[in-house]
This record gives C-alpha cells, structure tokens and sequence, in this order.
C-alpha cells in the first residue's frame, strides 16, 4: 500500500481519511498529520506546512497543502461528525431517543393519552442531548490529545436500548466511540470518565430544575434525569468494551466516586418518580 502523503510502501491495512478520501499508512492516518484540507490543516509535530508546497508542481497530489483566504480554494470543515460516523450516530440517536420518549410518555403521561407537543418540545431535545453530549466529549477529549476517535454503533447494544425501552431497568449503550492512537493510561482513562461525567452533571441539574417546575413539567424532568442516571451508571460498568472498564483500569477511586454518584443520581430521580 502507498501512502498519499510519504508515497512509501508499507505493510499493513491502508487506513482511509473520512474528510479527504485519501489512503494513508498509519503514521499518517490522522488528518492532522497528513495536512488535511477538508479539516483546516495541521496542528501535530512533523506535519507538511504550506511553505513546503513546491510552486514548480503545484499538480503534486502526495503533498497536500492550504493556500491563502485569498485563494478560490476555501477550506470546509467537516463538522463534528465524519460521513461514516454520521449514519452511526444518526441510527444510535434515533434509538436512544425512542427509547427514552417512550419511556417518559408511560411512567409521565399515560400509554392511553395522546401526548401534548410540549412533551415532545422538552423531550426530544433533552434525550438528543444527553446522548450526543456523551459522545461528543469523548470524541472532543480524545481530539484534544491527539488521538483518532470515531463512534460506532453495536448491533446487540442497539436491540438491548430498544428492547430495554419498555422496561424500567434501562440499557443504553448503543455503540460506542472508538478510541486509536498512542494514548496514555491517563489520557485513555479521561477520555472514558468524561462521558458518564457529562450525564452525571446533566442528570444533577435536571433534577435540580424539576423541584422548582410544576409538576406535568417536573415530572418529565425527574424522568430525564433518571435517564441519564441510568446511562452513566450502565456505561461505568467494568465490564468489555464499556467506559468503566477503561475508567476502573486507570484509577478505581475515581470509578468508585463517579458510580457512586450515578447510583445516588439514580435512587433519587427514582423516589420522585
């Protein structure tokens, strides 16, 4: 395989840049270290910088390079997302978002009422947030190292945050954020803490917000929140490819405090149920 960036040959599966479509090796997979022009550039040690763009062959396609503003090319971000990613994610949100409305529209309103739009105005916003923020600060953590992060989705976590829908223990866990690069402990155990930390501190406030609303609002509040009580404290479990583990195996005292804060998050937004 050739790289499109050192156009050397070596061994290995060629890993393709979701921005750009090229194929590169593994030291230069990452858009930072191949000066991908769809993300805006490089921002890694031993990256090709514009100043080495050769005016003589400008048609060069193994060295990328960004012009100026002045320039008819305009550098496009990517979004937060990648192409692939995006159907992932789109799949996994509908999902987890089914799944909590559902659950909200039972235990809130009732299976035989019509829900009113404000219902659907506070929770289909809240779910979507709740699990996009867990996956985006993974991916945000794990950028800010460095590091290649991309979420994918998990054919037996989808069914099971499906099936769970109409129970009231909940699994939701639809995929997960795949982590690659040289990371260390610290940084891995971070990266993974970060998500069930999100919905801790946005399960906490929404608990907090529902006992000063009246109760049709607050009793959907309560219910959000239990829902990102459940998605922290299922995803802090030490067990395959689950946040915990990586948590667990980086610092337990922090996996203990962080679950402990999902079970107390959990019996409380139960109890005003």
């Amino acid at each position: 395989m050739e790289c499109h960036y050192c156009e050397q040959h070596k061994e290995g599966l060629p890993f393709r840049c979701n921005y750009c479509g090229e194929s590169f090796c593994s030291d230069h997979r990452l858009p930072e270290n191949h000066a991908c022009p769809r993300v805006g550039g490089p921002k890694q040690p031993g990256h090709l910088t514009s100043r080495q763009y050769n005016p003589a062959n400008p048609d060069r396609k193994s060295l990328p390079y960004i012009r100026s503003s002045r320039s008819s090319f305009r550098l496009k971000y990517a979004g937060i997302f990648s192409k692939v990613e995006e159907k992932h994610v789109l799949v996994a949100s509908l999902v987890v978002v089914l799944s909590g409305v559902l659950t909200n529209w039972v235990t809130t309103v009732s299976p035989l009422v019509a829900p009113t739009p404000l219902f659907f105005v506070i929770t289909v916003p809240m779910y979507l947030v709740s699990f996009l923020g867990h996956e985006i600060t993974h991916k945000f953590l794990a950028r800010r190292n460095g590091l290649w992060a991309e979420f994918r989705t998990n054919l037996y976590g989808l069914m099971l945050t499906a099936v769970s829908s109409v129970f009231l223990v909940k699994f939701l866990a639809p995929g997960q954020t795949n982590i690659q690069g040289n990371g260390s402990k610290d940084v891995i155990g971070g990266i993974a803490i970060v998500g069930p930390g999100f919905n801790i501190a946005v399960g906490t406030v929404i608990f907090i917000l529902s006992r000063f609303t009246y109760h049709f609002v607050g009793s959907i509040l309560v219910q959000i929140a239990w829902f990102n009580a459940w998605m922290a404290l299922v995803n802090l479990i030490p067990f395959g490819s689950l946040d915990g583990k990586k948590v667990y195996e980086w610092d337990r005292t922090r996996w203990a405090i962080a679950l402990a804060g999902s079970v107390i998050l959990v019996v409380l937004s139960y109890y005003f149920l």
